[in-house]
């Protein structure tokens, strides 16, 4: 999946932005919350057509550090 993540600074703002994307027509997954190292996320659909991915929580700094 290609796409574009950022990072926000709680899952409150996740909810939020979701229920903008929602309420605009353009949230592709509602918030799900996998764990560590993924966190919480939610995919939204810009209007080119690309993919966005929301998260709070992700520990990319660690999967970069130490890559399995």
């Amino acid at each position: 999946m290609a796409h574009l993540g950022v990072a926000v600074a709680s899952r409150e703002e996740v909810d939020r932005l979701c229920r903008v994307a929602e309420e605009a027509g353009c949230l592709l997954k509602p918030p799900e919350d996998s764990g560590p190292p993924v966190g919480y996320w939610a995919l939204l659909r810009d209007p080119d057509g690309h993919t966005l991915e929301i998260s709070y929580g992700q520990e990319l700094k660690l999967a970069v550090e130490h890559p399995a």
